[in-house]
């Protein structure tokens, strides 16, 4: 993490027209913390890393402690907030057991530090080759360094050839290809300008020499262009040679990638002409010469016809040189051939030298090899048929082999060809050779038994094993093993070789050789296979030839690793797109200089070696290598004779004479130190500026200059990495590139300076970079608590006072028979009315529940005295009789009131007037003048029916009667199975348990006061149960059920309030209880001033368990009969929150880059600002954390005469992040809300409330849009190729932009200067685009999942929204075709990746069809299982996520554009979510939680990250520099790399069974879970325990989920989103 020191207030910069800085100050976060904002939301790691540290939070809960985040933590200037950033933590108490295996832990890496500083090379170079070119580190300004980044040099060309026809020379890997696409798309789009102005139309040709290139040319320009094009060659078109088809071809294409000949013959046939071409590219221009075709193009027709507008020429080469010939002659005729002239370096090597120079270049010399001779089998083979013509080639091939690669080589031929092909097929070749000759009949017949026989010599020779046997190989090939076994025995990380041959035979042979047993183990790691051309069929003994398609499937393996060595022919010298190698093996030496190039140039990894071998004491073997060096001087001193307007320069040299020659170069001294900004330390200064930057530990950052040549000269523009807080300055336009170059850098660094990012000595301000585990402090704890006050209580109820208008709300029963009793609703009257409430369940037993609505009646009714008074009465009357609470109060003390309604519970109230009507006054009246209802002895049967009798003297015996037993008396004794009273005399001595005493609840001592009559009816009741709770579901039909039992109603006081009201009544205390909680939510919504749906409301605010964010955990404190946790509205509302946050930053900062984006994002969504914003509203009183309680729902205020107390708890305990989380489900609530009116309105308001920010005041959606200022650059007029980009589009995606320049800019990579289209690149829209469909797709889950958790939602979110399938979306939709980027290493990405796709998208389908179905029918979710991509571009889900933003802009901040886009093109691939269900288990870290946790039943285990010693790398290395004469050729010793210094590691019982090493804690712990995961998956439990000495207590079980991929290692840019 990085600190950045706030810039002094006295000193801002606004923004201009050529310097892009900020308007306010920034806080500057760590980067890893801005990849997952989620990291800041929540201390707890994400999904995949959350189980795996489980335990280790719960081992540190108990200690952790910390002061309440309120206002002191926040600096408040002018309303902007200031966080607190990574205070020292306070010190921690830890476990006894994490204290061990921490120390267990050191102590392993102190004894096993030379086998780490071994990985952590290895991690080094993993790290380089994984970054690619662009981000290897940069090198210091010295005078040996000619190209400042790979990209400057083809920014260069670039601009040259858009002059100029120009032949780029450059070597091998260097983005040649890049170049010429960037001008296919400059010239065409040059032309689709014409054609607006009445020009005819022209297409471009991409010339190739041979057919493989055609397609693999075709492929890249496909992948990175957005046009129409055709690529053709004879393998692949019928009917070329006809004029209609050109025409065809001419109309739909702009451009046409070919092999050369057929370019020829169409324009001698006139069906192209040349004034029909607008640019043509010689791919591998070298060849140009003699009667190539290319030469032919250019002599025939380019020169000989006369034109208005001619082609521009682009040639493409490694080296002018093709031939044993003189270079300088050489460059010379292909400049005049092709009227081009070569732009290369000064030193044709220098960028090479940055590029893809081999770190060590080594001669290998072997023994002479014996003289050409024969083996016996070939002997035989010769006299029987050597005369034939089939077998010419090949006996001439196996007698040279034996000198060559020796006879086990030359016989094992023989046994290739025979086997390759059956004899069938020899014979059919033999046949059509003779018949070519007219052959005779017997002739013919003769020789097909000699084919046969031949055969059969073969299968009956005996055949030896391979061995290194100088009698079976030769020493050549003898030695090729002995280098190959050096290199793969040194080499770390994954190795990738290749060894050039001259002959096909000779590659298949050796590929061959190297895969026998015997050879093969003395090579650790190696599969070898060939890679050839076409060629002739002849000698081969493949006799087919390769084609395309095979190479490329060969090469794919090669990128992949399935294969890693590659014995190739000069086809992989030039052309074919073949990944770095980091070995290059010359086997049989090269003709020319430019294969000698070539073959080098593929040695591109930071580690590579490139080795020659040569025969001792051969003079010509000599001669050509010091011929090749003599060459390449002669190249070289060409090169530095070429004018200076035709080199490639870094622009630095000479700059200090450049400078004195340059006027209006300008300084800077800064006041109050003296220190000077020079133009020429600008650039030191801005390296060194630019090297503080937070960027994560494996890459380098550097600044990117784009010199573009303007009227008066040359203009630069800088480019700085996303992390800084300015992001490009454009210099002053001077004479020189050098100069301009300096001049950008000069304004940028005084544009630093001003902002405060400078100190006076021109130091930066920011810090070095502190290790990423660290946490800016914007999180709070889901395990630290603190007491805080708790509303029991409304508002509404504070009301109290003179009665003198009553309001009713009925409680009814929509399913009353669910009571297992009659009732009848219930009326509760206030002084204010109700606000609607959210019906709720009641459970009344197993399976039976009834929801209770609460109905306010219309109207009020005038309280006179005698109402009042009866109403009193009656309450405080069902107080004491059904729930034993006798008050004394008068109607000024009671909030509310309670009547029985006149009316069941099917009442249609819409027919009620007035809730007078409702009263039901006769009851009300008996009830208030009767304490008891009377009794006699005498009544009737009837009126011992269905009667609420209670206890005076138990309040916890109350009885439905329901009828009298005229068959018992009182002294008879209790029938068995009847529950036995709890009162003492009961259980004294000497009681008498008949129904008399059992109906006597009175002491013995009281008992003697009070006689009953013995002589008295019997009546048959129902105990009544003493629960209260009816929310908890879990209540079974047994809890509730009235228990039989015979009384005598004397002891008893039979209430006068009827049963029916009664058992409405005994439902009060849950109804109340969940009104007043649904009430109390509510005033929190008052306060907040937002009017939210009731059971919204309620759900936003209930909290039931401790841990109800632990979804695999059980539930801590868990609180029964809450209903719905606010937990899935929060998933809603982090959603929206992130959507309106981003949208409020995008329109009211439109001139800061992503990165302060996120910053800004971060300090309004982070949990401890929605905490202190929710302590400083007091919304942490209304949160429901409690479940229904018997003693807490009685009215407070009133005084208890008798009873027992009410519960005085008015506090509870809740974790911060709760209360942050509770934020977060209001907002959710909101929307909710105002989405069933189809308005975002109330999410708005409710984001304001919640984050308390200037930079959120909107109250309404059109607020959003009402203060956003259309940028110039959008508004400006689109050119010819943005309206045609813009029409593309429409077609394909069914938007028509209405500003074209703002879908250009959503596919402007950052790499692509803003200079050439006056654009920004795609950042900020995909930053806005990011969260509007992060929201898009939580609502449709939250919609169309409603019983789903929240685990489950976040889950398989992160599946819709991670850069996985978004990068396939974008494969799906085309968008790779229109991405602009200056990048190699980008452009190749998206080539093999979209290769990757179609090879995936054709295998499922082609599955869909083996299974009957429609190819249409494919599984969508294919992409899931693409385990072989090594790397997804995240630049093909950025622009997606971009073309969301621009839509969304375009259409004036139109939502339903975005939800359209969803639906249209996203949802067709998640109709069946449950495909996606293990999708968020594939991570490593994950499932080796799981398969410990549940396989293994393992608790003793823990991840460990340590941050290693930085002079660790420095022990074991046996010294400086390489001892074995290589050079410095071992791979883990390149210095240009730093190390990586993070180990994890995973220790089981105290013990570390596995490691990795890596640049972060976070990439480190993934590397260690795939190493556990290849260790853990193949024990059984027993196994397990046994080697680990495992006795833990857990059960083992299956693990759900998939073995993860590579893919799968949670770059936090796998997902998008704040919650995952």
């Amino acid at each position: 993490m990085t600190l950045l020191a706030t810039p002094p207030p006295s000193i801002r910069m606004a923004a201009t027209s050529q310097i892009i800085c900020d308007k306010e100050d920034l806080i500057d976060l760590a980067q890893e913390n801005l990849a997952s904002e989620h990291d800041t939301k929540d201390p707890i790691s994400p999904a995949q890393e959350d189980v795996a540290s489980k335990h280790d939070n719960e081992e540190d809960a108990a200690s952790e402690h910390e002061d309440r985040g309120d206002a002191s933590d926040v600096e408040s200037e002018d309303g902007v907030k200031r966080w607190t950033v990574n205070p020292e933590p306070k010190p921690k108490k830890i476990s006894a057991k994490k204290l061990a295996d921490n120390a267990a832990f050191d102590s392993w890496i102190e004894e096993n530090q030379e086998a780490l500083a071994r990985d952590q090379r290895k991690a080094a170079i993993a790290a380089a080759r994984l970054a690619g070119v662009d981000n290897l580190p940069a090198i210091g300004f010295d005078s040996q360094r000619i190209i400042t980044s790979p990209r400057e040099y083809q920014v260069e060309l670039f601009e040259r050839a858009k002059q100029q026809n120009t032949i780029a020379v450059l070597d091998t890997g260097s983005g040649k290809t890049l170049i010429a696409a960037m001008l296919l798309r400059w010239v065409i789009n040059g032309e689709l300008e014409d054609r607006d102005k009445g020009l005819p139309k022209r297409i471009a040709f991409f010339l190739v020499d041979k057919v493989a290139l055609v397609f693999q040319q075709h492929s890249f320009l496909t992948k990175n262009l957005d046009f129409p094009m055709e690529r053709l060659c004879g393998e692949l078109v019928e009917g070329v040679e006809s004029k209609g088809f050109w025409k065809e071809t001419f109309d739909n294409n702009e451009v046409v990638v070919c092999t050369a000949e057929i370019l020829s013959t169409a324009l001698h046939h006139s069906w192209v002409t040349m004034d029909q071409i607008s640019l043509l590219i010689f791919d591998e221009a070298h060849h140009t010469k003699k009667d190539h075709p290319y030469a032919r193009i250019i002599k025939n027709f380019y020169i000989e016809e006369k034109l208005e507008r001619k082609p521009r020429i682009l040639g493409l080469t490694a080296s002018p040189v093709d031939a044993k010939s003189d270079p300088k002659r050489a460059a010379a005729e292909l400049e005049a051939l092709l009227h081009s002239q070569i732009a290369t370096a000064a030193d044709p090597t220098s960028i090479q030298h940055t590029i893809c120079k081999p770190k060590a270049e080594l001669v290998v010399t072997y023994a002479r090899g014996r003289p050409d001779a024969e083996t016996e089998l070939n002997k035989e083979l010769r006299n029987l048929v050597g005369g034939h013509e089939l077998f010419k080639k090949p006996l001439f091939f196996t007698t040279s082999a034996v000198s060559h690669l020796g006879t086990w080589c030359a016989d094992r031929y023989w046994q290739l060809f025979f086997k390759q092909e059956d004899i069938v097929k020899l014979e059919l070749r033999t046949e059509r050779g003779l018949m070519k000759v007219s052959a005779l009949d017997e002739v013919t017949e003769k020789h097909v038994k000699q084919v046969r026989a031949a055969q059969k010599i073969v299968n009956a020779h005996n055949f030896l094993p391979a061995a290194l046997d100088p009698a079976m190989l030769s020493p050549k090939v003898i030695m090729l093993v002995r280098v190959l076994r050096d290199q793969f025995e040194r080499g770390v990380g994954a190795q990738r070789c290749i060894v050039f041959v001259r002959q096909r035979n000779t590659a298949m042979l050796l590929a061959d050789l190297l895969r026998q047993p015997e050879i093969k183990s003395h090579i650790p790691g190696i599969v070898a296979e060939s890679l050839i051309g076409g060629g002739t069929t002849g000698s081969s003994y493949v006799n087919a030839k390769i084609n395309f398609q095979q190479q490329n499937r060969i090469i794919r393996k090669f990128k992949r690793g399935e294969i890693n060595c590659l014995f190739a022919t000069s086809v992989a010298e030039e052309g074919l797109d073949i990944p770095d190698c980091n070995i290059v093996i010359r086997f049989d030496l090269y003709d020319t200089l430019i294969q000698c190039i070539q073959s080098r140039g593929r040695a591109r990894r930071p580690d590579s070696c490139y080795i020659q071998m040569i025969e001792e004491r051969n003079p010509d073997q000599l001669k050509k290598l010091k011929d090749a060096k003599m060459k390449e001087d002669v190249l070289r001193k060409f090169c530095e004779a070429l004018p200076e307007d035709r080199k490639l320069t870094d622009n630095h040299s000479n700059l200090d004479h450049l400078l004195r020659k340059e006027k209006g170069k300008r300084q800077y001294t800064v006041p109050e130190t003296g220190a000077k900004l020079s133009y020429m330390q600008s650039l030191i200064c801005l390296a060194n500026f630019t090297a503080t930057l937070p960027h994560p530990p494996e890459t380098s950052l550097t600044p990117e200059y784009y010199i573009t040549p303007v009227p008066g000269g040359f203009q630069c523009e800088v480019v700085m990495p996303d992390a800084s807080p300015i992001k490009s300055a454009v210099g002053k336009v001077h004479l020189s590139k050098g100069a301009a170059k300096c001049a950008a850098a000069f304004e940028l660094c005084l544009a630093l300076l001003k902002a405060g990012y400078l100190d006076n000595h021109l130091q930066s301000k920011f810090t070095k970079q502190l290790p990423e585990m660290r946490n800016a402090r914007l999180a709070v704890s889901s395990k630290k608590r603190r007491e805080y006050a708790m509303r029991l209580k409304p508002e509404l109820w504070s009301v109290r006072g003179e009665v003198t208008e009553l309001y009713a709300t009925a409680f009814v029963l929509e399913n009353p028979d669910a009571l297992g009793r009659s009732s009848r609703p219930l009326l509760l009257l206030s002084r204010s009315a109700l606000p609607e409430v959210a019906t709720f369940p009641l459970f009344f037993g197993t399976k039976r529940f009834s929801k209770v609505r609460c109905v306010p009646i219309r109207g009020s009714v005038q309280a006179d005295e005698a109402l009042v008074e009866q109403l009193t009465r009656f309450t405080l009357k069902a107080f004491m009789d059904v729930f034993s609470k006798e008050y004394e109060a008068t109607a000024v003390d009671l909030p509310y009131f309670l009547s029985p309604m006149d009316g069941g519970h099917g009442f249609d109230f819409r027919l009620a007037k007035s809730p007078a009507v409702l009263i039901d006054r006769k009851t009300l009246a008996y009830v208030s003048e009767n304490e008891k209802v009377p009794y006699t002895f005498l009544e009737p049967d009837e009126f011992f029916q269905d009667k609420f009798v209670v206890d005076p003297y138990d309040g916890a015996r109350k009885f439905f009667t329901r009828h009298r037993r005229h068959d018992m008396k009182a002294t008879d004794p209790v029938p068995d199975g009847i529950i036995a009273p709890n009162h003492r005399a009961w259980k004294g001595l000497g009681t008498t348990h008949d129904i008399l005493n059992y109906s006597n609840s009175l002491w013995s001592k009281a008992r003697g006061f009070l006689v009953f009559q013995a002589e008295q009816p019997v009546v048959e009741a129902g105990l009544i149960s003493t629960r209260r709770d009816f929310l908890d579901e879990t209540i079974t039909d047994e809890d509730l059920a009235l228990k039989k039992c015979f009384l005598v109603l004397e002891p008893m006081r039979i209430s006068p309030i009827p049963a029916d009201v009664t058992a409405m009544l005994l439902c009060f205390p849950s109804i109340i209880h969940r009104v007043e909680s649904n009430l109390v939510a509510l005033d929190a919504c008052k306060l907040l001033g937002l009017e939210l749906r009731p059971d919204l409301a309620l759900e936003a605010f209930t909290k039931d368990s401790d841990n109800s964010d632990e979804h695999d955990a059980e539930q801590e404190n868990f609180q029964t009969g809450m209903g719905d946790n606010y937990e899935r509205l929060e998933f809603l509302g982090d959603s929206f929150l992130k959507m309106a946050t981003t949208m409020a930053i995008y329109t009211l900062i439109p001139d800061k880059g992503e990165f302060e984006y996120h910053v800004e994002r971060m300090l309004l969504i982070c949990n401890k600002n929605l905490f202190n914003n929710a302590l400083e509203l007091g919304l942490e009183e209304y949160i429901r954390s409690m479940s229904f309680s018997r003693r807490q729902w009685y009215p407070e205020g009133l005084v208890l005469k008798k009873g027992k107390t009410k519960d005085s708890r008015t506090r509870h305990s809740l974790a911060d992040k709760s209360i942050a989380d509770v934020c977060e489900a209001l907002i959710g609530a909101a929307y909710l809300t105002g989405q069933e009116k189809g308005s975002f309105d109330m999410a708005i308001k409710a984001v304001t409330a919640m984050v308390k920010d200037k930079k959120h005041r909107m109250t309404s959606y059109g607020d959003y849009y009402a203060v956003y200022e259309k940028p110039p650059w959008q508004t400006a007029p689109a050119n010819s190729a943005q309206r045609e980009m813009a029409n593309k589009l429409a077609e394909r995606m069914g938007y028509k932009f209405k500003h074209p320049r703002l879908l250009r800019a959503a596919f402007q990579h950052p790499t692509y200067p803003s200079l050439y289209e006056r654009l920004p690149s795609y950042q900020r829209l995909e930053f806005l685009g990011d969260a509007l469909f992060d929201m898009v797709a939580v609502d449709y889950l939250f919609r169309n999942f409603p019983s789903a958790d929240p685990q489950w939602l976040t889950e398989h979110k992160m599946a819709m929204v991670s850069n996985q399938f978004l990068c396939c979306l974008s494969f799906h939709l085309g968008f790779y075709k229109n991405i602009n980027t200056m990048s190699p290493a980008v452009s190749r990405d998206i080539t093999e990746y979209v290769a990757e796709m179609e090879d995936a998208l054709e295998a499922a389908k082609q599955a869909a069809i083996d299974a009957g179905k429609t190819a249409d029918d494919y599984s969508r979710d294919y992409w899931v299982h693409l385990t072989h991509i090594t790397r997804t571009p995240k630049c093909l889900s950025d622009v997606v996520e971009a073309y969301i933003g621009a839509i969304f802009v375009d259409s004036e901040y139109d939502y339903s554009v975005v939800q359209e886009f969803f639906t249209t093109h996203v949802l067709p691939f998640f109709k069946d979510m449950h495909l996606y269900d293990s999708f968020a288990n594939k991570h490593p870290v994950t499932f080796v939680a799981n398969m410990m946790a549940h396989k293994f039943g393992c608790t003793e285990w823990r991840p460990m990250v340590r941050e290693m010693d930085t002079d660790l790398s420095k022990k074991g290395r046996g010294g400086e520099g390489g001892t074995d004469g290589s050079g410095g050729a071992v791979a883990g010793e390149a210095s240009e790399v730093d190390p990586p210094k993070v180990i994890s590691g995973l220790v089981i019982h105290s013990k570390t069974v596995v490691h990795a090493v890596a640049a972060s804690g976070r990439y480190a712990k993934s590397a260690m879970a795939k190493k556990a995961i290849k260790m853990l998956e193949g024990l059984t439990v027993d196994e397990f325990r046994e080697r680990f000495r495992c006795d833990c207590k857990g059960v083992p079980m299956e693990v759900d989920g998939g073995v993860p991929s590579a893919e799968d290692s949670g770059d936090g840019e796998d997902t998008h989103g704040t919650e995952v």
